[in-house]
């Protein structure tokens, strides 16, 4: 199914959007060479008294609460109240949620002050912001029993619980906003040897909502990262840091006609 894919591609590099990124300190330079590498301009910051000033000039936000503080906190807050105010999107990565108190505390009272229009995680950490079962290790969604219909559920039931859209990466992307459910079936497993690709797709997807802030532009916007990974793969299928190489590249040679041609995609409606 491709009817519904939109020409993301261009129009990321057309408009050349900026994104206003609160990165995970392991991989801020992927993040920001990736968002760079698809046409989109990316900013990283450390001090909070620049969270407004820099939101104004941003088209979208990207929260990633990997290596969360009360600095980081603190930064997302103020950026994140901002681009409510200007009506701009803002994607949540709430990184291992499960894993610390901390990390729950910053990802509810940020649910609570901030609107969001898309949490990203896999679906173990969606599960955990749901309060529902499921295995989990660290970063790492240990359930490999879970099927394509569980996890369809699980995002339908997050995004009527946060009203917002939700994506869960893995084998098989799920993007829902709790009544259209997108299935994206692209990728290569070397994305999760590389520390930092879901990290990645966080700039990507904020840079696809930043000029289009729908489901169908999360959903186009998903296969940018996992076809290129597919590409990337053939050349190199078993040298993970070649293939992290290559990926980049594919970063910033892919165009609308590639994802148009290999996409795998499906769609659900709920009742």
């Amino acid at each position: 199914m491709t009817d519904k894919i939109l020409p993301i591609i261009k129009k990321i590099r057309n408009n050349n959007p900026v994104i206003l990124n609160i990165a995970n300190s392991v991989t801020q330079q992927h993040v920001a060479d990736a968002i760079n590498y698809i046409g989109a301009s990316p900013i990283m910051f450390d001090d909070p008294d620049e969270a407004e000033d820099l939101m104004q000039v941003a088209d979208g936000l990207s929260i990633n609460l990997g290596t969360p503080n009360d600095h980081v906190f603190k930064k997302a807050l103020l950026a994140g109240k901002k681009a409510n105010q200007a009506g701009k999107p803002i994607l949540v990565d709430p990184v291992a949620v499960s894993a610390s108190a901390t990390r729950q505390k910053f990802f509810t009272e940020l649910s609570q002050e901030i609107d969001f229009s898309l949490i990203r995680g896999n679906a173990a950490e969606i599960a955990a912001i749901c309060k529902q079962t499921w295995k989990s290790r660290g970063i790492d969604d240990n359930d490999q029993n879970a099927n394509t219909a569980d996890k369809i559920a699980l995002a339908v039931r997050a995004a009527k619980t946060f009203a917002c859209a939700v994506f869960i990466s893995g084998q098989k992307d799920i993007i829902s906003d709790g009544r259209d459910t997108f299935v994206v079936s692209n990728g290569n497993s070397q994305l999760k040897t590389n520390v930092g690709s879901g990290d990645m797709l966080d700039g990507i997807l904020t840079s696809a909502l930043a000029v289009e802030n729908s489901l169908v532009s999360a959903a186009s916007a998903s296969a940018i990262l996992s076809i290129s990974a597919e590409i990337a793969a053939d050349k190199y299928p078993d040298k993970p840091m070649s293939f992290l190489v290559e990926l980049f590249d594919q970063l910033a040679k892919i165009d609308d006609d590639v994802i148009l041609n290999k996409i795998n995609l499906s769609k659900n409606t709920a009742i």
